[in-house]
Parts: C-alpha cells; sequence; structure tokens
C-alpha cells in the first residue's frame, strides 16, 4: 500500500507536469476538516452559484445552506433579489426555515419577535426596553439589520461572495464571455429566458462536490458512460476548450437541435450551429450553451461525501413559456436527465475510491486529462493558503 504523504507535499505534486502530476490526495475528499477547508478557502472568497432567480417570487424568501451556513434568498415587491445571513440578530435564531411567500413583506423571528423588511433593516423590537417598551436609547436598530451577503444574478443564476473580498462581478465573468464572444454578447444571451415547465430538476449524489465537477470537465468517459450520447457526439467530434483562470471545459462540434423547436440566439453565426461548449466556473457553477438552449447546473456540497446537483434550463422566447412548447421542453429536459443521471454510478464510484489507501490522487492521461489537472492546480493553490 502507498504511504500517506503530508498534504503539503501532495499539494506541490498537484502542481508538476501533467506527466508527472498526481491529482489531490484522498484526504481532501473524505476528511470533514477538508469540507471546512474548502468552505472557508474555496467558495467563501469567490463567486459561487447557490440558486435561480426564478425560485424566489416577490414577498417570498427562501432558506439555503451552503456547507453549514443558514443564508435567506429574498426579493421584495419591486422585483429586487437580496441574500442574507438567515440569522436573528438578537440571539441568532434562524430566521426562516421553509420557503414562502410573506405577505407582509416582513421577516419576523419566531423567538423574540424583532423583525425585519425585505432590505434587511430592523424595524420591530417588541418589549426591548420592558414590557411594551419597543425602544432603547443605548439600542441603535440601524446597526442592527440583517446582514448581507454580496449578491449577483447573471442568467437568472444567483451569485454570491461570502467574504466580500472576491473581484468584481464582471472581472469574474469577463473571460469566459471573451471566449463566447465568437457566439454571442451579453445582451444576446439575455434572450435566453428560464422555462415556465419542465425547467429544473434535483439529483442528490453520495460523492465529494469536486468530483462531480471534476467528471462535467471531460468528455474522455463519453464512450464508456453515454453510449447514447456517444452515437451522435462522439468523443471524437470533442474538444477542450481553451483554459482561463476560472473556468475550462469541454466543447462539441457535432451539436444537433432537439426537433419540436426553431430558432436560435440572434447572434449565433449560421455556420457555428452544430458548436457547443461545456464550461466549469470555477468552483461551482456548470454551464451548458447551445444555440438554441442554455443550462446550468449549480453543485451545493452537503457534506464531504454528498452533494446536491440543481439544474435549471432556459430557452428562447416563447420556447421558455407558451403551452405549444411544452412536450419540446420536457423533451429536453428528460434527454439531459438521462445523460446526468449516467454519470452517477462514476463519480459515487470514484467517492468509494477515495477510500482506498492504495490510492492517493490518481495520474493523469496527458491528452484527455488537462482540464481535470488544470481543477486540482486550481484548487491546490486555494488550500495550500490555509495550511
Amino acid at each position: 500500500m502507498n504511504k500517506t504523504i503530508p498534504i503539503e507535499d501532495a499539494l506541490k505534486r498537484v502542481h508538476l507536469p501533467i506527466e508527472s502530476a498526481n491529482g489531490l490526495p484522498n484526504s481532501c475528499y473524505v476528511e470533514h476538516s477538508a469540507f471546512e477547508r474548502d468552505r472557508d478557502c474555496v467558495f467563501a472568497p469567490g463567486w459561487i452559484s447557490i440558486g435561480f432567480g426564478s425560485d424566489v417570487p416577490a414577498n417570498w424568501a427562501v432558506p439555503v445552506e451552503l456547507m453549514g451556513y443558514p443564508l435567506l434568498i429574498t426579493r421584495d415587491k419591486n422585483n429586487t433579489l437580496r441574500v442574507f445571513h438567515n440569522v436573528c440578530s438578537h440571539r441568532g435564531m434562524q430566521l426562516v426555515t421553509e420557503p414562502g411567500k410573506l405577505g407582509t413583506g416582513l421577516i419576523r423571528c419566531k423567538y423574540h419577535s424583532w423583525t425585519y423588511n425585505f432590505s434587511g433593516d430592523l424595524i420591530g423590537t417588541p418589549s426591548l426596553g420592558g414590557p411594551d417598551i419597543n425602544q432603547h436609547k443605548d439600542f441603535n436598530p440601524e446597526i442592527n439589520g440583517l446582514k448581507p451577503v454580496r449578491t449577483e444574478v447573471w442568467l437568472d443564476n444567483i451569485f454570491i461572495n461570502l467574504d466580500n473580498t472576491a473581484e468584481p462581478f464582471e472581472n469574474f465573468l469577463s473571460p469566459l464571455m471573451q471566449h463566447w464572444s465568437k457566439w454571442v454578447t451579453a445582451d444576446a444571451l439575455k434572450e435566453f429566458k428560464p422555462a415556465t415547465t419542465h425547467g429544473k430538476l434535483e439529483l442528490v449524489v453520495n460523492c465529494n462536490w469536486k468530483l462531480a465537477i471534476e467528471n462535467f470537465l471531460e468528455a474522455y468517459h463519453l464512450p464508456w458512460v453515454h453510449p447514447g450520447l456517444n452515437t451522435y457526439s462522439p468523443l471524437s467530434q470533442h474538444y477542450d476548450i481553451k483554459r482561463g483562470e476560472n473556468f475550462s471545459g469541454q466543447g462539441s462540434s457535432s451539436y444537433s437541435s432537439p426537433s419540436g423547436a426553431d430558432g436560435s440566439l440572434s447572434s449565433w453565426p449560421e455556420d457555428q450551429m452544430k458548436y457547443a461548449e461545456y464550461p466549469v466556473l470555477y468552483p461551482n457553477t456548470l454551464l451548458g450553451l447551445q444555440s438554441d438552449h442554455f443550462f446550468t447546473m449549480t453543485i451545493l456540497p452537503i457534506s464531504e461525501t454528498e452533494s446536491l446537483e440543481r439544474v435549471q434550463l432556459m430557452f428562447l422566447g416563447e420556447v421558455a413559456e407558451d403551452n405549444k412548447y411544452d412536450a419540446h421542453r420536457k423533451s429536453v429536459l428528460e434527454g439531459w436527465r438521462e445523460v446526468f443521471a449516467e454519470d452517477i454510478f462514476a463519480v459515487e464510484g470514484m467517492q468509494q475510491g477515495r477510500r482506498s489507501p492504495a490510492y492517493q490522487g490518481g495520474v493523469f492521461s496527458p491528452v484527455m486529462d488537462q482540464h481535470t489537472l488544470h481543477f486540482h492546480q486550481w484548487i491546490a493553490t486555494r488550500i495550500a493558503r490555509d495550511l
């Protein structure tokens, strides 16, 4: 059996040339301390997706747990979406436990009835100064509202930066948009709208979140894991996307639009319709860009060995909303459901393999695994800062 080496040494091996590099060690996939380190060193400093704006109608509050942190997504009557830490400023009570409409437009703590509006302002503190005395001269409600989380919404994806240190969101997105400029502009992408029916799916997989990302990054497994897909989108017609600092992935030059709806993005070149790309915006946002539809898969880590995959489909114009395209939306969703479900045994099998002392990061194909190593190196750089 291989002797476990110190993680500092293991991370150095991740940065070797691909011909001699090893991947992240087992501990990064199986230990709870590594899960917390991912939260603090990988997720908190970056832009991470946590859900979809279409899940939060006006006057709704939707709780989300991110790696143990309780968060709250709200949308007020003016359609402004915000994210807060889901905790009362008084005694730390979790404020909202179930998604739903708050008809009053107020968020009330069930413990002592402290009340906040959808802007996060503390507007009610009953009996704060004694029975039926709701103020106190030494208490300032203006500095005791809900704690906001830096938030941006892009293509209905809700992105947050937990520690408020990330670069401006437009800078984060810019490298990918520059790469996609051969097909689309930022304005053209806005033509995509969330599907009103058959637009979402969720899968819980028994694997560390990183394995779900790694699987999406490469097409190497296509002939064996996706034999049906491989018949019309074969491995030989897939290509690597040029790696950016915070994204990488794969593309296909044999995409074929599903029957049942016509149309494509207005900016998409006519001679490029067979191209589609599937990058990951690090750390947890998986994207699928086709000329006629778009999807996002958000990976939400539940524990070091369990992850939630949330998928949303978007279509163009009336194809996203009109009832006459209901069957088309269902067909596209079920097609992707089949592909994503086929991956489950692979990522769960890799998770089981991470318990073996005979495996310590593995090796890489110098040709087929370049993006996987790129992701490992990106992770290794960030977690090394905590060691």
